[in-house]
């Protein structure tokens, strides 16, 4: 008699994966976790920007004297538009009861769940990366640090203001001609320094890409000033379990896998939200509904809190393909940029 072996049975052994699948994609969402979320009140963002002399003049007055000058600060409108991002996904009702039938992996079970979980962290990436990179052309963000008009930066026309009219609507940037220096503690204080002679305020968020992060953590060696806690806006948000950020002065400094390198950000989380054009459920939309987004868990803050809410929109069917979009209108508001700042040129190596 001939002795069974596995490789003899094989092809007739059910294949059963894990219940869980392994994802293998950093999605990670970061600076959306720490920032206010605001639901937008119009068809754009708008507030006003108050402009004058840092110094007042005209204190001194004679005894007696006539008042014959009048004094007035500069109000002006600023406006940002709402961006449009989406991603889509389709499944065929073969697919959909095929999975529901084999039942294994059990994520696979309800496809359906599993491709919008997949599609969400998609969109909410895509819209993290255009918080820093966004362009601010039609339906995109207007991001931190676009070189043209981006809302940290020194130059250009952000919200529709002209940075060469009103000079205190800059950010505050510490460059070195492009030319590559080491991050050093002098440099991070004296951003902090430069915030605070801009606008009396300093920031509460320092925010990097992974390398400028580790580059921070190594200039303390084992002295490095770690906290377990990061408080902003008067709100505790806790880390993952056990997790630690660097802090530099009390200020915590945290890495996003989407900031831009080279770059310290240095943020005044009071005067920086993210806001979203709100989506109410209406005849239209009460079908699917909405589902916040967020990105895949990483090791600071976990899969993190919800941020923007998508709203699920059924696209046409064509045949047995069902076929679903998740839309959401974000934008990133510096509702005083003087209040923040970019440490430029930074070694990447």
């Amino acid at each position: 008699m001939a002795t069974v072996n596995l490789s003899g049975i094989a092809s007739v052994l059910a294949t059963l994966f894990e219940d869980r699948i392994a994802t293998q994609i950093n999605r990670s969402v970061v600076l959306a976790q720490l920032l206010q979320i605001k639901n937008g009140t119009g068809k754009n963002i708008q507030w006003v920007a108050r402009f004058g002399d840092a110094v007042p003049t005209g204190a001194v007055i004679a005894d007696g004297a006539d008042v014959t000058t009048y004094n007035s600060d500069t109000k002006v409108a600023a406006v940002l538009q709402f961006g449009t991002y989406h991603d889509a996904f389709a499944i065929t009702g073969k697919a959909r009861f095929g999975a529901m039938a084999a039942g294994n992996p059990a994520e696979l079970e309800d496809l359906f769940a599993e491709e919008i979980m997949e599609s969400v962290t998609r969109l909410a990436m895509a819209i993290s990366t255009d918080l820093y990179d966004g362009d601010g052309s039609s339906d995109t963000i207007m991001g931190l640090v676009d070189a043209t008009a981006g809302g940290l930066i020194a130059t250009g026309t952000y919200a529709g203001i002209n940075r060469s009219t009103y000079a205190q609507w800059a950010g505050n940037v510490d460059a070195n001609g492009g030319v590559a220096r080491p991050l050093t503690v002098d440099l991070m204080r004296k951003m902090r320094r430069l915030i605070y002679i801009a606008s009396g305020m300093k920031p509460d968020l320092i925010v990097c890409d992974p390398v400028q992060h580790e580059k921070y953590a190594t200039l303390f060696g084992n002295d490095r000033r770690y906290i377990q806690d990061v408080r902003l806006r008067g709100e505790t948000i806790k880390l993952d379990g056990g997790m630690q950020v660097l802090e530099f002065d009390g200020i915590p400094v945290v890495e996003d896998v989407s900031a831009p390198s080279g770059k310290m950000l240095f943020l005044n989380t009071n005067q920086v939200f993210l806001q979203q054009l709100p989506q109410g459920v209406d005849a239209m939309n009460r079908s699917m509904g909405m589902i916040p987004l967020s990105g895949t868990p990483e090791e600071q803050y976990g899969a993190g809190k919800p941020t923007f809410t998508a709203r699920i929109n059924p696209l046409a069917v064509t045949g047995d393909a069902y076929k679903f979009q998740l839309i959401n209108y974000p934008q990133i508001q510096v509702k005083r940029p003087n209040s923040c700042g970019i440490l430029d040129d930074l070694e990447t190596t």
